[in-house]
């Protein structure tokens, strides 16, 4: 390399977008949320879509099985055509773990050998989606409530032991997505997480959202990169 190679740290913050893991627990709203993303693509790997019955002009694909996931990946990594999209979503994360994690146990007799050949795809998946340039990415997770020194914390779930301290660390923006009070208001909301407490994972690298944001991404993810 040569000095010509370098550039402003600003400017491959921007290049890379905000990338994103949201976790709640169920029927917290983190589906739904996909409908506020801008120009969101969206890879369904759950069952059960029924939050999104009315999402007519959200473009989904089915991802079902591990070759199906495959197929969805090969395509956002390799086509011309996500160039239509400003946001990738994972419906779930946790769920495709799972999937592939079941893949392998077939073809492994060793459960360990298994587990780590999940975790191996799996990272490989998510770190081509962290670096992926001009790209929001918003993967879901299930939650999972951990017992920490008597403390039951809530955090991203995922099969094994590698991908529950890997993943988290990767992210900018660690999102919990739950109901929450708001002084004055006489019911909770839904709304975002992005700060930690001693019971709830979250995390915001970029410094500029508030502790609780609304849940609109567009609006997040554009305050995130100023």
């Amino acid at each position: 390399m040569n000095i010509n190679d370098l550039k402003p740290a600003s400017k491959l913050a921007q290049r890379f977008g905000v990338k994103s893991l949201a976790y709640g627990g169920p029927g917290a709203g983190k589906t739904p949320l996909v409908l506020t993303a801008p120009r969101p693509v969206m890879c369904v790997v759950e069952p059960g879509m029924l939050s999104m019955r009315n999402a007519h002009n959200i473009p989904a694909f089915e991802a079902h099985t591990a070759e199906r996931i495959d197929d969805f990946f090969k395509w956002v990594f390799s086509s011309n055509e996500t160039r239509n999209f400003d946001t990738i979503c994972i419906d779930s994360i946790s769920q495709m773990a799972e999937i592939i994690l079941t893949q392998e146990l077939k073809r492994n007799k060793d459960g360990r050998k298994a587990y780590g050949e999940m975790s191996r795809r799996v990272m490989d998946i998510v770190n081509q989606l962290y670096y992926l340039p001009q790209k929001h990415i918003y993967l879901i997770a299930k939650q999972a409530v951990v017992d920490e020194s008597g403390v039951m914390r809530k955090k991203p779930y995922f099969p094994g032991q590698d991908l529950n301290v890997k993943i988290p660390h990767l992210f900018d923006e660690i999102l919990h997505i739950g109901q929450v009070n708001i002084p004055n208001q006489p019911k909770s909301v839904t709304a975002i997480r992005t700060a930690e407490t001693f019971d709830i994972l979250a995390r915001d690298r970029s410094g500029n959202l508030s502790e609780i944001e609304p849940p609109d991404l567009t609006a997040l993810f554009t305050k995130a990169m100023l």
